[in-house]
């Protein structure tokens, strides 16, 4: 692997505003050169029933990354309310990072976020429509869920340890008994 993730932290105030922007600190250690910029992607799962409320907050570019420690923060804005069913706004969902190099995901980082009303009494008894003003969101940062891929990096494998044109100046076995005979 050419990235190594060293470091991710939730830097924003958490537990938060549901609507409060997000900012994430990400340490990253380069071990070779990339001829290519690295792809951020943070998606909000807005229903654990579909795929279509699925809302992605960030999607850019980072780079170039020099070989060795490189540290940025990365900041996008809360998912939109409105796009989420009521039934799965309060509830448990994740919010996923995920980087990839020349359109391969290598690392998928996943945070499960509690979305719920500031105060006991709204949780037991929910308005009838949404108060978003009251509504906040915990990201459970203590245990991330991080998936690793192999993926082609920029360095091409060169499994032949012998050139062809070195292998024809070779003699191999029983060649030079056939010659002499």
């Amino acid at each position: 692997m050419s990235i190594n993730l060293a470091e991710i932290e939730l830097i924003s105030p958490n537990p938060a505003h549901f609507t409060d922007p997000y900012q994430w600190r990400i340490r990253l250690d380069v071990l070779e050169e990339l001829q290519e910029d690295v792809e951020f992607k943070v998606v909000w799962i807005g229903s654990s029933a579909s795929n279509a409320y699925d809302e992605v907050l960030e999607d850019c570019e980072v780079g170039p990354l020099a070989v060795g420690a490189n540290e940025f923060v990365l900041e996008h804005n809360a998912p939109d309310w409105k796009l989420i069913p009521p039934e799965d706004l309060l509830s448990v969902t994740v919010v996923l990072i995920t980087v990839s190099y020349k359109e391969q995901e290598f690392l998928r980082i996943g945070y499960y976020v509690n979305v719920a009303y500031d105060h006991d009494t709204l949780n037991e008894e929910p308005p009838e429509s949404i108060d978003i003003d009251r509504l906040a969101r915990n990201v459970l940062t203590s245990k991330p869920t991080l998936v690793t891929k192999t993926i082609t990096w920029d360095t091409i494998v060169n499994d032949a340890s012998i050139s062809l044109d070195a292998l024809s100046r070779q003699e191999l076995p029983g060649s030079a008994a056939k010659e002499s005979s």
